[in-house]
């Protein structure tokens, strides 16, 4: 599946730069003007898993593919886009196919950097964009209450909604079953959706009151309009994590120990910035699993294994068959299925069979997060 991942935010709080820093690379235009991102850029990020490169040095494939969420960078937010001020419309058309928003919250004072509203206000730029998707939300679920069509359960879904929305509150925080929140689904409701906040803080801060700025971060969460079951947040410093982009994993564990970080090797640079910790939150967040293939398969017939990120609702042995190859699906016999933890304690996969670890589900297994899958099938 598609996970789509939109960056919002007013402009010329650091989306584009945190954009092309988790990207690794320079994709989106970062300049010191409002509305510099008109198209949205958006681009794949991988996944990190470390158990992928175990899984495929134990099935020695020559390939690995990692589950990717796919980051979207859109034009920045200003006062009145549920109106279509700004670039309003084309914005809230782009988020509204998103999973999760990533609403970046300047925190940060650059006196070469202009800001819309000329002081430097987190609370007051997070209440600015958040009330501006509340109130597309208010007009899109109006409009469609006034259609005949809206009847039956979609109908009172959406009018207990509406209060809601017309007393300040996000439609995630009324309390929706996942029966309810899928028959309004295809709306795309705006305050629906979770959301991570970045705080984008200076390199210092960063790099040396991170104690400090955590509290921070917690004191503003309390005060803006969150969910706290279903919102969350992240501390990171844009600039600093695109200069160190274009740098070896050498150079960049010299830079981090210049600016009084310690840190060994990739992994640990990984554990520190949002290139790597941010697709980890959303994952977490959206409660995703991952599932794997062909670690069982004969190396002769195939040499690639692959992570499948699945959604936290149910899918069974015989969808994720038909996913790989409609032939599967239509063949289906069984599933080998293991847990990758359990797998990689093993040289191979036939000595995990061998040791009659590896068990036959059906094609109504309900698939678990880390199961390996290899569909066997006519």
């Amino acid at each position: 599946m598609k996970i789509k991942v939109g960056l919002v935010g007013l402009p010329n709080v650091g989306k584009s730069t945190l954009f092309n820093a988790i990207a690794q690379k320079t994709i989106a235009e970062a300049k010191n003007f409002p509305f510099c991102t008109i198209d949205p850029n958006i681009t794949p990020i991988p996944i990190p898993d470390p158990n992928l490169f175990k899984l495929a040095t134990l099935a020695n494939s020559k390939k690995t593919i990692p589950a990717h969420i796919f980051l979207i960078d859109v034009a920045g937010l200003v006062k009145g886009a549920s109106r279509g001020e700004g670039l309003g419309n084309k914005f809230l058309a782009t988020i509204r196919e998103c999973d999760i928003i990533i609403h970046v919250v300047r925190s940060y004072i650059d006196d070469d950097v202009i800001h819309v509203d000329g002081k430097i206000d987190p609370i007051a730029d997070s209440e600015v964009v958040n009330l501006e998707l509340l109130l597309a939300d208010l007009s899109h679920v109006q409009r469609r209450l006034e259609k005949t069509t809206c009847v039956g359960e979609e109908r009172d879904v959406l009018v207990r909604v509406e209060l809601a929305l017309d007393n300040g509150i996000p439609a995630r925080s009324v309390g929706l079953t996942p029966d309810e929140a899928s028959t309004i689904k295809s709306m795309g409701l705006l305050t629906l959706k979770p959301v991570i906040y970045a705080f984008n803080v200076e390199e210092v801060d960063f790099a040396l009151n991170k104690d400090e700025i955590t509290k921070l971060a917690e004191a503003y969460m309390k005060q803006i309009q969150c969910d706290s079951d279903k919102d969350s947040y992240l501390i990171v410093s844009a600039k600093l994590e695109a200069e160190m982009s274009s740098l070896t994993e050498e150079e960049r564990i010299e830079y981090m120990e210049s600016i009084g970080i310690e840190c060994s090797d990739s992994d640990a640079i990984g554990k520190i910035l949002s290139y790597n910790s941010l697709p980890l939150k959303v994952k977490n967040v959206l409660d995703l699993k991952s599932v794997y293939t062909g670690p069982g398969v004969p190396s002769e017939r195939s040499q690639t294994t692959k992570t499948h990120i699945l959604a936290s609702n149910s899918l069974s042995a015989s969808t994720l068959a038909g996913r790989l190859h409609g032939d599967l699906k239509k063949g289906f016999m069984h599933a080998e299925v293991i847990n990758s933890a359990d797998l990689i304690q093993y040289d191979n996969y036939n000595a995990a069979k061998e040791d009659g670890s590896i068990r036959m589900e059906g094609k109504e297994y309900t698939l678990q997060d880390g199961d390996v899958v290899y569909i066997k099938w006519k």
